[in-house]
């Protein structure tokens, strides 16, 4: 991987296949997965305005994001240019889910799922964000058909028929037969593109997020509980860690309590089931609507991740339902890439089976 930043002076245009705009998870994930499909011929830029810090992240305050066994497979196909699938690296670094109790609060019964149960390894994995996104550091970084613009921005956007013409913030200038748009939720890319985002529903509930650590050992297990403010989810990470997501109308109440209080709330909301909650780390607060672009593909334009569709983070779907579509995309992209096609050509995107989701407001 290159890496261009502000000190760049030179201003000609610089020609690549793809260009992605953001380089967190989505867009990181993508550009390997491109780079994987066509063994690493294909050549990628990436522009980012500002990639996180994961060297000042601490594992105690990352955030999490739980991975479904169909996305681990999928994972398991992507293999950087050296070294292992990024599918083996979460392996490494992620905790499995043995067992997943889910429960409506206030009511009798529940539901248990086992993975011994469905003759399977693991219902999931939960990998811890800061540990993720250090491992894509290190793989974009061995491949040579990848440069990292960043920190950087698009200021201007040329689509024509025959490529995308792109300006970044330091005056430098791209091209790209295929522009993805991957800077999350309220998109400037889809917005620059023409591309309206609809808001589908406002769930007048805000998800409060951290990580809680116990005094016992949580044995794998994940739990998610229906409750009146909204769903509350535990889900297990390393040692007696535990990722935290606690949907509820009125958050500034909870935010503004101090870490004892919290978690004394927290205690009193969960029950006494895996021991005491002893610590708890910064909270972020989100709130959650339902959004999705009116389209994910145009001319030489894809729109993929939160920027195509933000979802509710119930059963934590949003980022497997994003990675089966963005999988998909590189695939369909590899292919037309392998075969000397176009692979910004709408009659080849539009083929693309994003499986836009109906979703209507309730």
């Amino acid at each position: 991987m290159r890496l261009n930043g502000r000190e760049m002076e030179n201003k000609t245009t610089t020609q690549f296949d793809v260009v992605i705009v953001g380089g967190a998870v989505t867009g990181s994930v993508l550009a390997l997965a491109l780079s994987s499909f066509t063994h690493h011929k294909i050549s990628i830029a990436i522009v980012e305005k500002s990639l996180p810090d994961y060297e000042q992240q601490g594992g105690f305050d990352a955030r999490s994001i739980a991975l479904a066994e169909g996305s681990l497979q999928k994972m398991g196909q992507i293999r950087p240019l050296a070294g292992s699938s990024l599918g083996e690296m979460i392996s490494e670094i992620g905790t499995p889910i043995q067992q997943i109790q889910v429960a409506d609060k206030g009511h009798f019964g529940k539901t248990t799922l086992k993975a011994s149960e469905q003759n399977v390894a693991q219902l999931g994995m939960v990998v811890e964000l800061a540990k993720f996104g250090r491992k894509l550091t290190a793989c974009l970084a061995q491949q040579a058909n990848i440069t990292l613009f960043c920190p950087n921005q698009v200021v201007g956007i040329e689509r024509s028929q025959q490529h995308c013409g792109l300006s970044l913030k330091n005056g430098e200038k791209l091209s790209c037969s295929l522009l993805v748009a991957a800077d999350g939720i309220q998109s400037q890319i889809a917005k620059q593109c023409g591309v309206e985002t609809v808001k589908v529903r406002d769930y007048a509930q805000s998800a409060i997020i951290a990580n809680v650590e116990l005094s016992e050992s949580h044995q794998n297990q994940a739990f998610e509980y229906f409750t009146p403010q909204g769903p509350f989810a535990l889900l297990p990470l390393s040692g007696n860690m535990m990722s935290l997501v606690w949907c509820v109308k009125e958050p500034n109440e909870l935010i503004q309590l101090s870490d004892s209080e919290f978690l004394a709330r927290l205690q009193q909301q969960f029950g006494w089931k895996l021991g005491q909650f002893v610590r708890v780390s910064k909270r972020f607060v989100y709130p959650l609507i339902l959004q999705k672009a009116q389209s994910h593909i145009h001319h030489r334009l894809a729109v993929v991740g939160n920027a195509a569709q933000m979802l509710h983070p119930v059963a934590g779907q949003g980022f497997n339902l994003g990675l089966r579509d963005l999988t998909t995309l590189a695939e369909l992209v590899a292919l037309a890439f392998n075969q000397g096609k176009d692979i910004g050509e709408f009659s080849l995107l539009s083929t693309l089976r994003m499986r836009e989701r109906k979703i209507k407001p309730e």
